[in-house]
């Protein structure tokens, strides 16, 4: 069986952002678990680990979760609208192992964003988390998110 996208040509670059946007959404939560088990096993309550998603500053649990899974839903059709123009360059050529590249890619290009110009603008508690940590949450995003594109429909 073989482990491509097929993104047919009347795919819509709209179809392909709302794609994106519930895969992102898919993935934002395999990131966050991964941040609050880091957080948790470093004793820190996980409510406490949510509000630090909050941007505003009032480090609020459920702000923090609708911040997050907001952000990456929109990362998400991002990355969709990107998947698309991959699909139709590259079709039946893309492997999962090199949509899963390309997503990891993505989520390292994403890590570099938040890491040296979102966060430090917001003051986020999600600075104070050891650099490892989030590099690899934003690996996982972008793998996942991948991984759901690059299965077989």
């Amino acid at each position: 069986m073989e482990n491509s996208k097929r993104i047919p040509k009347t795919m819509s670059v709209g179809d392909a952002a709302v794609e994106g946007l519930m895969y992102g959404i898919a993935a934002g939560i395999a990131m966050a678990l991964f941040v609050l088990l880091v957080e948790w096993l470093s004793g820190v309550a996980l409510l406490t680990a949510l509000g630090y998603f909050d941007g505003g500053g009032n480090d609020s649990p459920f702000m923090g979760a609708f911040t997050h899974i907001a952000v990456a839903g929109i990362y998400g059709a991002v990355f969709g609208m990107i998947a698309m123009v991959v699909a139709r360059m590259f079709g039946a050529r893309m492997t999962l192992g090199m949509w899963l590249a390309l997503g990891i890619l993505y989520g390292a290009l994403i890590f570099v964003v938040a890491e040296w110009i979102v966060l430090p603008r917001t003051s986020s508690p999600l600075l104070e988390m050891p650099m490892w940590a989030l590099a690899i949450a934003h690996f996982i995003y972008g793998a996942v998110l991948a991984a759901l594109f690059g299965r077989n429909k």
